[in-house]
């Protein structure tokens, strides 16, 4: 089950809809700012992956830029294995 689906079963789908909006949000900021957010910690080569939080969930928006496009790499929970997701960047 993903994380949209187990909040809507939380306080009648209210926090799914927040999470949803969350998401939506720091999608959002980095279209405009990919940038912003610092390197990934520990990891400074080529491609450069950076983290978006979710507000007040326990989770990140984890991505790259290459050539002015944008890839989600994963919506990671932060209790998760640190880059658990980084077998992503090779397919």
């Amino acid at each position: 089950m993903d994380a949209h689906e187990r909040y809507l079963g939380i306080e009648d789908g209210r926090l799914g809809d927040e999470f949803a909006d969350a998401a939506e949000s720091a999608a959002e900021l980095i279209l405009q700012w990919p940038d912003a957010p610092p390197p990934y910690r520990g990891r400074q080569r080529e491609p450069i992956i950076r983290t978006r939080h979710l507000g007040k969930f326990p989770y990140q928006l984890v991505y790259v830029v290459h050539e002015e496009e944008t890839f989600v790499l994963a919506y990671a929970h932060e209790a998760r294995r640190p880059g658990y997701w980084s077998h992503r960047l090779r397919d």
